[in-house]
């Protein structure tokens, strides 16, 4: 937003869009919420910490919703494979390993139906939907069995930064 001052009086004139300050309200919901999504294929399960490309959702932030979209029917050796999924930091420190989405939320009667979606806040909510995290979290899918044999999901999480505030 360009600014002009004038040098007589020393005032400001402020030229585009201005916001208010949040106690009046007036924003979108849209400006305050982040959204990340990661696709992943049966073989290579999102772990934290492999490189410095992974997202991570800030210490802080309030997770509002967390899903899991089955893409291609996850499908294992032994049919009792089930998935948590979870936040840990970048070093492998557990937030909470089910924290998202539980095993009672994606079973392997769930995970190998294309096209479903789990909520992990249906049922008994995951711990963190509707919490703040309290560390710098990384996306963490784990299966309960690991002889899953094929399969494609995304996992898409809906939160608040801490103390949000709009781009000016």
């Amino acid at each position: 937003m360009p600014y002009e001052r004038m040098p007589i009086r020393n005032v400001s004139a402020h030229f585009g869009p201005r916001r208010p300050a949040m106690q009046f309200g007036g924003d979108t919901v849209q400006d305050l919420k982040q959204i990340a999504v990661w696709q992943f294929n049966f073989n290579e399960l999102p772990t934290p910490g492999l490189s410095n490309l992974e997202h991570v959702i800030p210490t802080g932030s309030t997770i509002l919703n967390a899903r899991l979209r089955i893409i291609t029917a996850f499908v294992s050796s032994s049919t009792t494979t089930d998935l948590d999924i979870g936040l840990q930091t970048s070093a492998g420190v557990e937030i909470d390993n089910d924290g998202l989405i539980t095993v009672a939320q994606a079973t392997q009667a769930t995970i190998g139906v294309a096209g479903a979606i789990i909520d992990g806040s249906s049922g008994t909510p995951a711990a963190l939907v509707g919490k703040i995290v309290s560390g710098n979290g990384e996306l963490k899918v784990t299966p309960n069995v690991n002889d899953l044999t094929a399969g494609v999901g995304q996992v898409i999480v809906e939160y608040l930064l801490p103390a949000a505030l709009p781009a000016a």
